[in-house]
Formats: C-alpha cells, sequence, structure tokens
C-alpha cells in the first residue's frame, strides 16, 4: 500500500495528495532504486441537491486535499453560487462530493454539465461552448490599485518558496493570493492549473464568507494573484470572476487569456522573471 504523507508549508497549512513511490533513477552510470514522492491525481464526482432535485456536474481530476475548498471555488467560478451562503452542507467521502445548495440558488444545468472528464490538465473540458464561460461576470476590478514590479517579482519568488507539494513532487501547480504590499494571504496546489485555483478562490471565500476579497476596498478585490504556470483563458476567466485586478504568472499567457483580460481591463502579467516580465493588458497598474 503506498504511503500518503502530510507536511506543513511555511503558511501553516496541511499538506495532502502526496505519496511515496519505488522508482529506479539513472544517473550517470548509476543505477539507484530509490523512493519518490507523486503528487496524487483522483477522481471527483460533483453531485448537486437543489430542492427536490439532483444535478451532476461530472467527474473531475484533481488532488485530495482541500476538497471543500475546491468545491466552493468551482461552483463561484461557474456562477452556481455567489457566496458561501448558498452552500448548505458539503459531504466528502473519497470520491464523491454532495453538495446542498440553498433553495435560492437558481441555475440552467445545461451551462455547467460537461459531456467528457474534467482533467487535472483542462479546466473547461466537455463544456459546449465558451460563451458560457464568458458570461460569468464578477464585480469591477480596482483601478486605483498600484504596485511595483519588484512586488510582481517578489510575489513569484514567495509563492515558489511556500510550494510544499511542488518542492516534494515536482508535479503540482499553485495558485497564491497576496496583499498589494506583497505579503502572502493564501497558496492552494493541486495537479491541475485550474483547481489550484478553484481552491484558492474556495479558500477566501470561506474566509470572507460573502465574496473572495479578503482585502477590498470600496467593495473592490485588491488582492492579486500568481500562477506558478502559465495563464490560460480559463484561468483569467476565474480571476474577472473573482474581482482580481492583477494576475500574474511564471509562464506564458494565450491568446484568449489576453483578448479576456483585455476585455475586462484586468492586468495580465506574464514570464515573470527576477524584475523582468510582460504586461499584456492594463499596465497603468505596475509602477516603476
Amino acid at each position: 500500500m503506498p504511503r500518503q504523507s502530510n507536511t506543513v508549508n511555511a503558511t501553516g497549512h496541511s499538506v495532502e495528495g502526496v505519496r511515496e513511490s519505488d522508482v529506479v533513477r539513472l544517473e550517470g552510470k548509476s543505477v539507484l532504486r530509490i523512493n519518490d514522492s507523486l503528487a496524487i491525481e483522483a477522481p471527483l464526482t460533483v453531485e448537486l441537491v437543489s430542492g427536490d432535485s439532483n444535478h451532476s456536474l461530472g467527474l473531475t481530476m484533481r488532488t485530495p486535499g482541500d476538497d471543500e475548498d475546491l468545491i466552493v471555488g468551482m461552483l463561484y467560478s461557474e456562477s452556481i453560487i455567489d457566496g458561501v451562503e448558498d452552500i448548505l452542507s458539503i459531504k466528502l467521502n473519497s470520491e464523491v462530493a454532495t453538495i446542498q445548495l440553498s433553495d435560492t440558488v437558481h441555475f440552467d444545468i445545461n451551462e455547467h454539465t460537461r459531456s467528457t472528464t474534467k482533467t487535472a490538465a483542462c479546466g473547461v473540458c466537455g463544456k459546449q461552448s465558451l460563451d458560457n464561460l464568458r458570461h460569468f461576470h464578477g464585480p469591477p476590478l480596482s483601478e486605483d490599485i498600484h504596485i511595483t514590479r519588484s512586488i510582481v517579482s517578489s510575489n513569484s519568488t514567495s509563492s515558489r518558496a511556500a510550494q510544499t507539494m511542488f518542492s516534494q513532487t515536482g508535479g503540482s501547480h499553485a495558485a497564491a493570493a497576496f496583499t498589494e504590499q506583497g505579503q502572502l494571504i493564501c497558496i492552494r496546489e493541486d495537479v491541475g492549473r485550474h483547481n489550484a485555483m478553484d481552491k484558492l478562490i474556495g479558500a477566501l471565500l470561506r474566509e470572507s464568507s460573502k465574496t473572495p476579497q479578503p482585502r477590498s476596498y470600496n467593495g473592490q478585490s485588491r488582492t492579486i494573484v500568481h500562477l506558478s504556470g502559465r495563464s490560460s483563458f480559463e484561468l483569467v476567466q476565474k480571476a474577472v470572476r473573482a474581482g482580481f485586478p492583477i494576475l500574474s504568472s511564471v509562464g506564458a499567457a494565450s491568446s484568449l487569456a489576453v483578448d479576456l483580460a483585455r476585455e475586462n481591463n484586468l492586468s495580465l502579467i506574464a514570464f515573470v522573471r527576477d524584475e523582468s516580465m510582460v504586461i499584456h493588458s492594463a499596465p497603468f497598474r505596475v509602477v516603476e
């Protein structure tokens, strides 16, 4: 039976979803038999209960751990809920999550069900149309927040230092939330980029109860989010829905991600390396 490990990262957050595996490592002419750590990928079926009706959102692949954050963030990102008060209960077992929704929640299940499995690599797989995602709007994005590029760079460094699962496995993505001063608020990891983002949004929602804006001003979020990988359309959509005005990433941004960021006046920053970076949209938020 593979051994599953639980550790605690720099933020005091318990890390699950890592297991040890016997491997053969080749180094030069040496052959080494060692234990290696793997990020776990496992299925989770999401079932919604609304009144007398049951609806399935389908199967998603994720790293076990922070499943309630994942569910809350996913339901918020897809505009099924507007806050944690819309969820009466979440019942979890190893492979099924059953969510009881408030009677005040109304949604079109046809806009949210998937025809295929939602893999760890793809958060929109099985969706019938991207238009179903484009109309998921969030609060207005703050235009009076300004950060220096040194803060963008330090956020990337701080995020990497807090990635305990990645340090163990090399096989996870991270989404991290920061204040405009560069203080780490929260970080979540998963084998899927979109899952890490949903877990982060869910964690912030559960902390603030209403919207994922723990550092807000005049109802607008001043939370900055940094991603360990690339920025895709779905991740920008989630950032817009959550009201994050600035989204940075270590990797590249896709064409659809840039288009969506420009449409919504979100500052999208890619290729963050030391103090080098590429700003694709709304550069006015990044100052010298």
